[in-house]
């Protein structure tokens, strides 16, 4: 049961993949800050589902308020879930159990008897919470990245994101990871993104030259501050290396391809590749630029006969942030995982704005021809 908490329009926390989600808004008619409450997203084999609204709005400083309309939401899902079945154990199933799921102003929005079962259970007063959302901005906003250097609110003070590639680390650069907190943060805090990388807070900004300048930022080493539009967005499940469920290795084939694919293509914004080994999707494919989900593919041997090798499926389209939204339909299925470079710099090229780099324009010519025949 994932509860998520986010804190800005950029929506860090991927609140419409948990099963709450609390999503900063102003009161209707206040404008005090507070939370939009979203409930029900998930993956899963059985099912992909966004987050939908409940309706409600509670304030950010309270945190009895935001703890106590969690606890009565989990007591009903308790109480009433169909938590035997395993496939139907998640909360947007008891939620569309209370009637159908209701579409207002554009927006999914929980049937009013869900929303008043938890009002009935946290109690008399919470009644005037219903409906108190103001509109969703309707501005441009583009969703902000976190990774290399960003002022923070309190003057004189910065925090630093560093690129863990796919989220593994090995015991050393754990270790450097931690050395760089104990030597520039005050408490030698870290912090954790969803995205498997970290966050360095409340580095002095005349510290941040000497930060950038450590050598294990550099050289030969995978941790980066500036690692490269694509492969500074990758996010990857466990794999089959620990996994029983994924039928693909996905770490080592997400690193070194996507450092492949930057190798020939440059890009003008970053580019989410997400990688997984099964359907369950722990790597969030449906969420990403591009998806690449563990499956079925053959190949033709040296005799010309067919033979399974380990493959994909991929998903085009997924976004996150606010309005974030999911991608449930295939754009290609059974790539060889030995043949994905090309497919993925072609898709680079022809949905993402990348350019051939020239030295590569021959290779990538030879491979569309090869395609087209």
């Amino acid at each position: 049961f994932n509860i998520a908490v986010s804190g800005s329009r950029d929506d860090f926390a991927h609140t419409h993949i948990n099963d709450i989600g609390l999503q900063p808004c102003a009161h209707a008619t206040t404008g005090v800050m507070g939370f939009n409450v979203v409930l029900g997203g998930y993956m899963s084999i059985k099912r992909v589902a966004e987050s939908i609204d409940l309706n409600m709005w509670i304030p950010a400083d309270d945190v009895g308020c935001a703890v106590e309309l969690t606890s009565a939401i989990l007591r009903i899902f308790r109480d009433e879930a169909d938590r035997k079945d395993r496939q139907k154990a998640r909360l947007m199933w008891l939620i569309e159990s209370y009637g159908p799921v209701e579409i207002v102003n554009g927006h999914l929005r929980c049937h009013p008897s869900f929303r008043d079962a938890v009002v009935a259970e946290m109690g008399h007063g919470f009644e005037k919470m219903i409906d108190q959302m103001q509109p969703s901005p309707t501005e441009p906003f583009e969703r902000r990245g976190y990774l290399g250097v960003h002022a923070q609110p309190q003057e004189g003070l910065s925090r630093v994101g560093i690129h863990v590639p796919v989220g593994r680390l090995s015991v050393m650069e754990a270790r450097t990871i931690a050395d760089l907190a104990e030597k520039y943060c005050p408490k030698g805090e870290i912090r954790l993104t969803v995205e498997q990388n970290v966050i360095l807070p409340n580095v002095r900004n005349e510290d941040l030259p000497a930060l950038l300048a450590e050598p294990v930022l550099h050289g030969d080493s995978r941790l980066r501050v500036e690692p490269g539009k694509i492969v500074g967005n990758l996010v990857s499940c466990t794999g089959s290396q620990f996994c029983g469920l994924a039928l693909i290795e996905t770490k080592n084939n997400a690193e070194g391809i996507a450092q492949e694919v930057e190798e020939r293509v440059s890009v003008d914004k970053d580019i989410r590749i997400h990688w997984t080994g099964c359907p369950n999707s722990c790597g969030q494919v449906q969420a990403a630029d591009i998806g690449l989900m563990g499956g079925p593919a053959k190949k033709a041997n040296a005799e010309g006969k067919l033979k399974a090798v380990p493959g994909v499926k991929m998903f085009l389209g997924g976004t996150i942030g606010e309005h974030g939204k999911l991608q449930l339909e295939t754009h290609q299925e059974g790539i060889p995982i030995e043949d994905l470079v090309p497919h993925l710099v072609d898709t680079v090229i022809c949905h993402f704005g990348g350019k051939i780099k020239p030295e590569y324009e021959e290779e990538h010519n030879s491979w569309k021809l090869a395609q087209a025949s």
